[in-house]
């Protein structure tokens, strides 16, 4: 093996920077997600990082900007998934729809985060604007996942697509948050199924 195959490979500066603004943010999610935004600090996640705190201001001016930062990152890993459903065959789109809800559910992290992003939504203006705009793109995109899904089986929406989304979203995250409960399915992708059954009745063909 050549000597130079077993050197280090040097990341370039831009790739050191871009390493550890992944890294604080991974532990960002984590002391948010424990502590909540009041309780969390630009030292805690610093410390949870394994960086100084100079390390986490030359990346970010505050402990909002990393929360917003947090937010665009959940909202556009969503919007993706939601417009590759969209994009899938009328038959396996509430299968998509379910396996979406399902890896909401398994990432821990996720659902009370998702919560203090909402909560501080409604303290600050300024986050709140942004946190509504993407909130409301995202709405949307599964309003029409909805309406393509209720399309294929021959059967009227019960309501508009929109507020019926916004319905479904708010379940989703509501038994998440309460998935330690004993007499709660394991999976609210379960529940959320059962109910767009009860919404279609007497067509199993999805």
């Amino acid at each position: 093996m050549q000597a130079a195959s077993t050197r280090r490979i040097r990341l370039t500066r831009s790739e050191q920077q871009a390493a550890t603004r992944e890294r604080l943010i991974a532990a960002a999610e984590k002391v948010f997600s424990r502590l909540g935004y009041g309780g969390a600090s630009v030292d805690l996640i610093a410390a949870e990082a394994g960086y100084s705190k100079g390390a986490v201001y030359s990346n970010f001016s505050n402990k909002e900007a990393i929360f917003l930062e947090l937010l665009s990152i959940y909202m556009e890993r969503d919007m993706a998934a939601l417009e590759k459903i969209v994009s899938a065959e009328p038959s396996t789109v509430r299968d998509a729809a379910t396996e979406w809800l399902k890896a909401m559910h398994e990432d821990s992290e996720c659902p009370l985060l998702m919560t203090e992003l909402q909560l501080h939504a409604r303290r600050s203006p300024e986050f709140g604007k942004k946190f509504y705009e993407l909130q409301a793109k995202n709405t949307e995109t599964l309003g029409r996942i909805l309406t393509s899904y209720f399309e294929a089986n021959s059967t009227p929406l019960p309501m508009d697509p929109v507020d019926l989304a916004r319905m479904i979203t708010a379940l989703a995250h509501g038994l998440t948050l309460q998935q330690c409960a004993r007499d709660l399915p394991s999976d609210p992708g379960i529940l959320i199924d059962s109910v767009l059954r009860l919404l279609t009745p007497g067509n199993n063909t999805i």
